[in-house]
């Protein structure tokens, strides 16, 4: 008989990930890993890092540090600068919170954990294994904005960008795989369908010397609504589940205010909380 994977997908969106971090951290204290497969995107791919490290200690604070940290100016738009710094945000987060890498190794032991990252020539989605070497080149690369980040973010001497561009749902890419349960972790409300914002129009414009990667931009609702399609309509064979936020959340991508995003990181856990507690009932049912 086939075995059956099971994937663990975490959608990113800057300080969204909050949302994502209050699941992830109840999945821990719960004991919940039934995982073939991790992909994250963006910031989903920092959320996996900690879930694979089991760890739950000052993981709300990883993400209020962001916050609270001197990493984003608008101003830099007229001089050239990173408006976020996100380069020097990772490279502060890792001294200050010392990620164990070997933990996620012991961890996988046969599975796969995936960075989705956009090259910036062909604007294809690229999907690295974590393994042997440095995986932060693929973490920041995963997250790197085109019009917040100038600062290039270099894989094997190609610039990359983020992996949302080109894949933002990658649920086709799980399937492929052999994933036939999906868990997906999302940032916004199921009943959201993307549609063009003025930074896509603007990071187009200014990425004139990447065509490839300015039509993805200018195409970025239609790649997401496609993956939003293929999880409302899986294969016969797939079953795909979404944890959602019950509505919009209240926290942005680049929020700042502390208590906002405690809130968001608290619907997380009681979403997760609210999943894990109805397993529970079918299993005891059947």
């Amino acid at each position: 008989m086939e075995y059956k994977k099971t994937a663990l997908i975490i959608e990113g969106g800057g300080q969204r990930g909050v949302f994502s971090f209050g699941i992830t951290d109840t999945f821990i204290t719960r004991n919940f890993d039934p995982f073939d497969i991790y992909i994250g995107v963006s910031n989903g791919v920092a959320v996996l890092c900690w879930y694979l490290i089991r760890e739950t200690d000052n993981n709300l604070e990883k993400m209020l540090y962001a916050a609270k940290g001197e990493y984003l100016s608008y101003k830099n738009i007229f001089t050239g600068k990173d408006i976020l710094q996100f380069h020097q945000m990772y490279e502060d987060g890792q001294k200050m919170f010392k990620p164990n890498m070997e933990k996620i190794k012991n961890n996988l032991a046969g599975k796969d954990y995936i960075a989705v990252v956009t090259d910036a020539i062909e604007a294809n989605a690229e999907y690295y294994r974590f393994g042997p070497g440095d995986w932060m080149p693929k973490m920041i690369a995963s997250g790197t904005l085109p019009l917040l980040v100038r600062t290039p973010s270099l894989i094997n001497g190609r610039r990359k960008f983020d992996g949302g561009i080109s894949d933002p749902l990658p649920v086709e890419k799980a399937y492929r795989m052999g994933a036939k349960k999906i868990i997906v972790i999302r940032t916004y409300e199921k009943k959201f369908r993307r549609k063009l914002k003025l930074e896509n129009y603007i990071g187009a414009l200014l990425l004139r010397k990447y065509p490839n990667l300015r039509k993805a931009l200018l195409e970025h609702d239609k790649t997401y609504n496609r993956a939003l399609d293929f999880i409302n309509n899986p294969p016969h064979d797939c079953e795909i589940l979404q944890l959602s936020p019950p509505g919009k959340l209240k926290s942005k991508r680049d929020s700042k205010n502390i208590e906002i995003l405690k809130a968001d990181y608290n619907i997380g856990k009681k979403v997760a909380e609210e999943f894990l507690n109805g397993l529970e009932d079918s299993s005891q049912k059947s």
